[in-house]
């Protein structure tokens, strides 16, 4: 029996909710991004991440089964390796951090953090592959890809919404005087700490 669209899109509200809002290395990247370049770097890696996800979640609306076959491992690799690159870059540039234009130019820009932390995360692809793919499913049951896209719909904007809350409360670190560069090398600090993490279960798995 198909569910109706009052029942479907609370559903997506809140399943998606559980994984936008979760804590991982987007998080700190985007907190990390909203010190130096305000609450603008919210939606800026939220298109990046956009980027990444629209075609994935196409793809599953396809039936592909390519996803299952990653071996993430290798993906796990590359996102912790991008996580300690962009985290020391991070942590760097907190001494320089107050002083515009040093900050502005660090870490690269944020529609890049988006993409790259996105398509290098391997839970990101194991909760759309899981989580998310029923969600697809029964979009697709309810009206075609029309469903997919309005699922897709309800589920983006919780992404942007909840990316801008961040950076503009790492905006909001600059209020810290001369504890705000204690507060940018903490968020470079957690990015790396998640790159090893990331890099060290990729080993794990290799052996």
């Amino acid at each position: 029996m198909v569910i109706s669209w009052a029942e479907f899109l609370p559903m997506v509200v809140v399943i998606s909710a559980s994984g936008v809002m979760s804590p991982g290395p987007l998080t700190f990247a985007t907190i990390a991004s909203g010190s130096k370049r305000g609450w603008k770097a919210g939606p800026s890696i939220g298109l990046g991440h956009l980027i990444v996800e629209l075609p994935l979640v196409f793809v599953i609306a396809m039936g592909a089964t390519f996803i299952s076959s990653i071996d993430l491992r290798w993906v796990s690799l590359g996102g912790g390796l991008f996580m300690v690159i962009f985290g020391f870059l991070t942590f760097r540039g907190a001494r320089g951090a107050g002083k515009e234009g040093t900050v502005s130019r660090l870490s690269g820009h944020p529609v890049m953090v988006g993409v790259g932390l996105s398509s290098l995360n391997p839970y990101f692809l194991v909760w759309w592959a899981t989580v998310g793919a029923p969600l697809v499913i029964i979009g697709m049951e309810i009206a075609g890809m029309f469903g997919v896209g309005v699922m897709f719909t309800s589920h983006i904007w919780l992404d942007f919404l909840w990316l801008t809350v961040l950076a503009f409360l790492g905006s909001r670190g600059k209020k810290l005087g001369r504890f705000y560069p204690y507060f940018v090398s903490g968020l470079g600090i957690a990015l790396v700490v998640f790159g090893i993490a990331f890099m060290v279960r990729a080993f794990y798995g290799l052996s």
